[in-house]
Order: structure tokens, then C-alpha cells, then sequence
């Protein structure tokens, strides 16, 4: 599934809103730490009925391999199960990889991740910073698989800023990079108008999605921490364009049981994501 594919299921769901599944064994409900045999694998399964449950509301999924790696062997064996779900049921899946890696490294992680054979995926995440080196031979193997890379310009917490918004040339520093990705993304525009390379972005900061969907039209954004300090669905909206187009709102809508510890988790976790859309339609319309 492409770029393509994503923005045919965003209008058909009208709903540009992502599950994130980044669990951690201390945001689990009861359920998960006492009805399997292990918590890895509790955690596992109650990833598993998210999607489920899911399945007819939201396009697209987002699932942190670095989540799962944290855990073992144990916790890679659920992180494919996850996948093999999201892609079954028909969610765009994006793996958030993220790694410092040289050249030779990022080009055989890139042939791994990208063909699907071990870790389904339309799509990777990616960190800016390592630079081309590390980030070109990903889009190098997403063009020859149909598949597409998002790489991270600005994150939620504050402390991002203190190297993204630094000042070099006249710019800050996550405009330099996006400058990059779009010179990188320009030979891989798709039919939906949009390059197989894109940014992620946070709903943190409005100013910079105003700015990134202003300058770069042809470079699809991913909004990430909806669930974030200061985000909100205003601020995400700054991602699309006059058609409600060119971005996704990814949330952490696992943790959403917390609230109500006494009701089913998977519950909680639906009605959390129709809060999310519906937020999110309030100020953007998907034509």
C-alpha cells in the first residue's frame, strides 16, 4: 500500500486519524498484566483487539519497533504478530524505526523493513539527523517497493526545540531538513499528488505545520502526540490543505482505559477514537 492508497482511505473513512502503538508495560490495563502468561504477551493481544476494533474506523496505524525491541525476543515476536494484524485487516502501517545508522547499515535495514517479508510495512520513520547517508538509501528502496518514508522534523517535548528551532543561515534547523526532503522527495511524486517522502511533524506546534504544509505542498504530513502536552486538534489541522488533504494525526489512544479504569479498556479505547475524529473534523473537512 502507498501514498496512493492512504489518501483513498482517509476520504472513503473521511477520517485522517492514526492509532499509535507505542505501549509501555506500565500504561497496561489489568487485563493484559493478568489473563495471558506473560505481560509481553498481554500487551501483545491487547494491541491486537485495538486493531480489531479499529479496524472500520481508522486508515492508518503507527507501530514503534523500538517499543517492542525494549522487551526482547519476546517483545519482537509480538511486534510481528502486530504487524501481520494491522496488515490483514487493512491498516497503511507505519514502523517507526528510527536509528542512528552509517550507510552500509541503513541500506541492508532498508532492504529488510521495506520488502515486508519480515516486518510488514507501507511505510518507515526516520531521523533526520544522521543525514543523507542514512536516510537516502530508505527512499532508494521504498521507490522500488512502492512504499514511503516519513522522516522527523519536530517532536512534542520541549527539549526539541533546542536543537530543531536553532538558527543556521537565516533558518532554523528543521526548515534546513525539510529543504532536503523535499529536493530528495521531488523524483517520487505519486498520483495523488504527494511525494513518497514525507515529514512528521508535531501536534504540538502549530507554527511549524502551518509553516512546513505553507512551503512544501507536495510533502505529506504526519502529525504525531495528539495525546502530548499543549497538542490539540487545532493545531494539527495547520497540517492540511484547503481540501483537507496531505496529513495524518497519529494518537496514543491505548492508554485512553486510564481514565476509566472500571470500563472494558477496548471501549475506552474506541470511544477515544471517535473523540479524536470528531475533533479533528471540527476544523478540517475531508473532500
Amino acid at each position: 500500500m502507498s501514498i496512493d492508497a492512504l489518501k483513498t482511505k482517509i476520504r472513503k473513512l473521511r477520517n485522517p486519524s492514526a492509532l499509535t502503538i507505542a505501549p509501555t508495560l506500565d500504561t497496561l490495563p489489568p487485563m493484559a498484566m493478568t489473563e495471558f502468561d506473560s505481560p509481553v504477551r498481554g500487551m501483545g493481544e491487547y494491541c491486537r483487539r485495538a486493531l480489531e476494533a479499529l479496524k472500520d474506523q481508522l486508515p492508518a496505524v503507527k507501530v514503534s519497533f523500538g517499543a517492542f525491541a525494549l522487551l526482547g525476543p519476546e517483545g519482537l515476536v509480538e511486534l510481528k504478530s502486530i504487524l501481520d494484524t494491522a496488515k490483514a485487516l487493512g491498516y497503511y502501517v507505519i514502523l517507526d524505526w528510527q536509528r542512528q545508522e552509517d550507510e552500509a547499515s541503513a541500506k541492508a535495514a532498508a532492504k529488510l523493513l521495506l520488502s515486508g517479508e519480515l516486518w510488514p510495512c507501507d511505510a518507515v520513520v526516520l531521523s533526520c539527523y544522521p543525514g543523507s547517508a542514512s536516510v537516502k538509501p530508505y527512499i532508494t528502496e521504498a521507490n522500488k517497493e512502492k512504499k514511503d518514508v516519513y522522516v522527523v522534523l519536530k517532536t512534542a517535548g520541549k527539549s526539541g526545540s533546542e536543537l530543531q528551532d536553532l538558527q543556521t543561515g537565516g533558518r532554523m534547523v528543521y526548515t534546513a531538513a525539510a529543504d532536503l526532503l523535499a529536493k530528495w522527495g521531488d523524483q517520487t511524486l505519486e498520483r495523488c499528488g504527494y511525494s513518497r517522502v514525507g515529514a512528521v511533524g508535531s501536534a504540538s506546534h502549530a507554527s511549524s505545520l502551518r509553516n512546513l504544509r505553507g512551503k512544501y505542498p507536495k510533502m505529506f504530513l504526519v502529525v504525531d502526540g495528539l495525546e502530548a502536552a499543549n497538542a490539540n486538534a487545532r493545531n494539527a489541522s495547520f497540517a492540511f490543505d484547503n481540501m483537507g488533504a496531505g496529513a495524518l494525526v497519529c494518537s496514543n489512544l491505548l492508554t485512553a482505559w486510564i481514565e476509566n479504569p472500571a470500563n472494558d479498556p477496548i471501549e475506552e479505547v474506541v470511544a477515544a477514537a471517535q473523540r479524536m475524529k470528531r475533533n479533528i473534523t471540527t476544523y478540517v473537512t475531508v473532500l
